[in-house]
């Protein structure tokens, strides 16, 4: 594995394969493609950044170490697909604010608590055509008991547009104030929930805020295959 510091993408269609980034990814360009790279950083920022009006982001087979600070693992305001991911130890997981962005098939803990901390492994604040399928959202700390904000939290919208055609699917989530915190009619406009399975180490509940959202009887706890509503 190829170590370096803090990369800056300017390029269209960059890839960078197999790297030790010991500082944080700016992804600046279009169609870039970031896998089997490990990012370290204790950054109050981002260890990976989507900038904004940015496409085509690939990032997929990687972890993202925020080592106990105070950033978000990875933040798009860009487009793009993250795959296949371990992110861990960010004060956050993943914070969207764009259209056509898909979590797929990552995993999501080890949340760091803060002095009033907010923490969620997904915060959805705006963007049409998000998916989030097939992780494992772990809010939940369970060596200090500890469900932190949310698995999903929809809120805080960073513009006046609700979000639009949210797919959430087969997902494991556990932990939260609410392991999903749905927004509410103010913040969605349409969203699906199906086949998801809820961890009972939640405070007040599975969900709640779910409007103008479809919710299907395939959301089930994990231990008894009983739906959840």
């Amino acid at each position: 594995m190829t170590r370096t510091d803090t990369l800056t993408i300017t390029k269209d269609g960059t890839v960078v394969d197999g790297r030790r980034v010991d500082g944080r990814i700016l992804i600046e360009a279009d169609d870039v493609t970031i896998r089997n790279t490990l990012v370290r950083t204790r950054t109050s920022l981002y260890p990976i950044h989507v900038a904004n009006d940015t496409t085509g982001a690939l990032i997929e087979d990687v972890e993202v170490d925020n080592r106990g600070g105070t950033g978000i693992g990875v933040y798009f305001q860009g487009s793009g697909t993250l795959r296949g991911a371990d992110v861990h130890s960010a004060s956050d997981g993943i914070r969207i604010e764009a259209d056509d962005v898909t979590i797929a098939d990552s995993f999501i803990h080890d949340l760091r608590r803060q002095p009033d901390g907010h923490h969620d492994t997904i915060q959805l604040r705006s963007g049409d055509d998000v998916t989030i399928t097939g992780n494992t959202l772990q809010p939940y700390e369970e060596a200090t008991d500890d469900p932190m904000n949310a698995a999903i939290q929809i809120g805080s919208l960073s513009g006046d547009d609700r979000i639009t055609n949210l797919v959430v699917s087969k997902n494991l989530m556990n932990g939260g104030n609410h392991t999903i915190n749905g927004g509410g009619r103010g913040e969605v406009e349409s969203a699906r929930y199906s086949g998801n399975e809820f961890g009972r180490d939640c405070r007040y509940g599975p969900a709640g805020n779910i409007e103008n959202s479809v919710w299907e009887d395939t959301n089930v706890w994990h231990d008894t295959g009983e739906p959840v509503r």
